[in-house]
C-alpha cells in the first residue's frame, strides 16, 4: 500500500547547484531570524551577557534546576564577581528576583520577563512558520519588531 502525501524539495533528488543555493537561503533566514532575536533579546535585558544570564535562569526553572550564584558561575564561565554584578543589575530592572530556599538563595525570573521571554518566542516560531512555508522575511515587514508572523 503507498501513502499518498506532498513531496517535499527534500524528497525528490535536485541538481546540487540548486539544493546549494535552497540550502544558502534558509541559512541566511535563519540567521536572519536569529539575529532578530538577540536585537530583541537586547532591547529586553541590555547587554549580550545579561540576556545570557536570564535565559540561563529561565532555562534553569523550565528544567527545574535552580541556579544560586556559583552554581550560575559554574555553568557560563563568568567570574562570581561579574555576575553578583550583573545580577544585581537584572534584580534591579526587575528581571530576576532572588528566592530564599532554606540556607541557599537561587535565582528565578520574575512573571514580567517569562512573559516578555514567552512572546518573543512566539515570535520567533512564527517566523520560522513563515520560513519553511516559503515565505522571505524582509526588514520592516509585518506588524512587531521581530520576524513577522
Amino acid at each position: 500500500m503507498t501513502r499518498n502525501r506532498a513531496e517535499t524539495i527534500y524528497d525528490t533528488p535536485l541538481p546540487e547547484e540548486l539544493r546549494l543555493a535552497v540550502r544558502a537561503q534558509t541559512q541566511a533566514q535563519i540567521i536572519e531570524c536569529l539575529n532578530r532575536f538577540y536585537m530583541l533579546e537586547t532591547e529586553m535585558w541590555g547587554k549580550p551577557v545579561d540576556a545570557l544570564i536570564v535565559r540561563m535562569v529561565v532555562q534553569g526553572r523550565l528544567q527545574g534546576r535552580l541556579y544560586d550564584l556559583s552554581a550560575l558561575s559554574a555553568a557560563l564561565g563568568l567570574p562570581i564577581a561579574t555576575l553578583h554584578r550583573k545580577v544585581a543589575d537584572l534584580v534591579e530592572g526587575g528581571h530576576l528576583r532572588r528566592e530564599r530556599r532554606g540556607k541557599s538563595v537561587y535565582l528565578v525570573p520574575t512573571d514580567e520577563t517569562c512573559g516578555a521571554l514567552d512572546e518573543s518566542f512566539e515570535a520567533m516560531v512564527a517566523a520560522l512558520r513563515r520560513l519553511y512555508r516559503g515565505g522571505v522575511l524582509k526588514e520592516g515587514e509585518g506588524d512587531g519588531p521581530f520576524c513577522p508572523p
